[in-house]
């Protein structure tokens, strides 16, 4: 399985789940390994479907706010696997500390997931399970286009 974090998350937490958490054959790698630091979301998530990518870990709390990245994930067929903006305001080592925790139960989830579903990563320790987020896409036809175009 073909998993990409976004900037919102630290490399170096994406190189403790890799050395401590990840399943053997999965690959996590964070959009800094393979693009310039601050490219679109709209740039480098259609990169990393054409490279076989599956997943996306965010920790971007505006994402859901913002139609055309929701789209570049769904119309990829990608899994989104979001962290929680408590995660997000934590200081570094409960980052880890949380991101390592929860990590055997992201990698069921994606197991158990369809192409364009959405998880969001609860902001205990429980031992509750992922909680899906529904994506409801607006229409974003170009003003003056035609349904069906």
């Amino acid at each position: 399985m073909k998993i990409r974090a976004d900037e919102h998350i630290s490399p170096k937490l994406i190189r403790a789940v890799q050395s401590i958490a990840l399943s053997q054959g999965w690959e996590l790698s964070h959009v800094r390994d393979h693009n310039a630091a601050r490219t679109a979301d709209e740039t480098w998530i259609p990169r990393f479907v054409a490279e076989g990518g599956k997943v996306i870990l965010s920790a971007d709390r505006k994402i859901m706010a913002r139609p055309h990245q929701l789209q570049a994930l769904i119309h990829g067929g990608l899994i989104g696997i979001f962290l929680s903006a408590k995660w997000a305001e934590s200081r570094g080592h409960a980052q880890a500390a949380h991101l390592l925790w929860w990590w055997p139960k992201i990698e069921a989830a994606i197991i158990l997931s369809k192409a364009g579903q959405c998880w969001r990563v609860p902001s205990d320790f429980g031992e509750g399970a992922l909680e899906e987020i529904k994506i409801h896409l607006p229409d974003l036809r170009l003003k003056g286009s035609k349904p069906g175009l």
